[in-house]
Order: C-alpha cells, then sequence, then structure tokens
C-alpha cells in the first residue's frame, strides 16, 4: 500500500492542521442534494447494482482530491496513493456488519469485486471488523429507505481522522432523481473547500457514469 510521509516543516497546511488537532470537537458534517438521474437510467437500463455504482462513483471522487487520503498516525501524517471502501451490508436480524473492497478504476473490476466482498459479508453473525490499526478507508454506509438532510457519524476519538460517507433514498421527482450524500472529515487535514471539490467530482462521476461502464 502505496504512501507518502508529508513533512510538516514545509507544509502549507500545517497552521490549520495544528489548531485543529488541538480543539476538543474538530470535525464538521456537510450534506447536499446530487443528481442521480442519469446513473438512475443506465443502472436500470444495464441491470447493474445500484448500490456499487453509487459506491464506485463516490471512492472515485474520494481518491480524486488528495485531502481524502491524508491521514494522521500520532504526530506523523501520511498521504495514501488510493483509499479504499469499507462500508455496511444488511444481515439476518435487521443488522448491518462491515464490508470492505478495494478500489478499482475499472467499473467492471470494481463491481466484480464488491460483489464478492458483499457475498461473504453478508453471511457474517456478528459484527466484526477488519480494519483495526489500518486507515486506507473510507468508510460508508447507504440509507435508502431515508431522505435525510444531516447527519453524524460515531468516532473513535477526537483524532479519528478517517471521512465518513453516507447517501440516502433516492427521490425520483417528475424528470429528475436526487439523493443526498453526507460527508463528515476531520478539519486538521480538510476545509470546506476541499468538501466542495468532493461533491463537484461525485456529481460529475454521476452525470458521466454511462461513459465509465
Amino acid at each position: 500500500m502505496g504512501e507518502t510521509v508529508i513533512d510538516l516543516a514545509t507544509w502549507d497546511r500545517r497552521a490549520h492542521y495544528e489548531m485543529y488537532r488541538a480543539v476538543d470537537f474538530p470535525h464538521f458534517s456537510l450534506t447536499a442534494p446530487l443528481i442521480v438521474t442519469d446513473l438512475l437510467a443506465t443502472a436500470r437500463e444495464k441491470k447493474l447494482s445500484l448500490f456499487n455504482a453509487m459506491l464506485f462513483c463516490i471512492i472515485r471522487a474520494a481518491n480524486a482530491v488528495p485531502e481524502f487520503r491524508i491521514r494522521f498516525r500520532g504526530e506523523t501524517v501520511v498521504r495514501h496513493d488510493i483509499v479504499h471502501p469499507s462500508f455496511t451490508v444488511l444481515i439476518e436480524g435487521d443488522r448491518f456488519a462491515f464490508c470492505q473492497a478495494s478500489y478499482h478504476a475499472d467499473w467492471a473490476r470494481f463491481d466484480a469485486t464488491c460483489r464478492a466482498a458483499v457475498e461473504v459479508a453478508s453471511k457474517q453473525a456478528t459484527l466484526e471488523s477488519e480494519t483495526e490499526g489500518e486507515d486506507q478507508w473510507i468508510y460508508l454506509s447507504c440509507l435508502p429507505w431515508l431522505d435525510f438532510t444531516s447527519m453524524t457519524h460515531p468516532l473513535a476519538d477526537k483524532d479519528d481522522c478517517i471521512p465518513r460517507i453516507a447517501w440516502g433514498k433516492i427521490v425520483e421527482e417528475e424528470a429528475r432523481a436526487r439523493v443526498s450524500v453526507n460527508l463528515q472529515a476531520h478539519h486538521a487535514i480538510m476545509d470546506g473547500l476541499h468538501a466542495a471539490r468532493f461533491f463537484q467530482e461525485l456529481q460529475k462521476n454521476l452525470d458521466e457514469f454511462q461513459s465509465s461502464s
């Protein structure tokens, strides 16, 4: 797994990083509505997994914004070359299990990887985490039953710097479809500007999914 250690002495974000590492509540959360009309049509036409397609667009956007790949470990700050999705899947008893898949820029390969990972994860009987001590992840979840307007996520502690992303119910309104997407992130590694770039990249991926599928 490739990563680069960031030199704090020359890092242009050092002052922001140090300020937000020192506060008690350094996380922020944003939710935005995105248009999924074309993605939904493509998924229906080609009988694709809509969950996997959304996941692909989201993790692709996260990898496109360098700040989403930055993590700190104590006083060491690193930037991963690639981050991967760790997401939730439903299991028996109205519960969920954790599932991890490798990110691939090729849709067909990513879809196959996700399908295999979900098949294994859905057979779990207990909640087990396989990401302990690892930080090359983006944590994701989907609430397809609810069109929400905001969300907060549980955190290990104030230094938990792995971004959380969630999306809700797809709402079809006349000729278009939309979905709410939530991002929760650590302010020491990104600001609203970087969050906005993520949402812009994500909307682009949603609009252009047909050409990449």
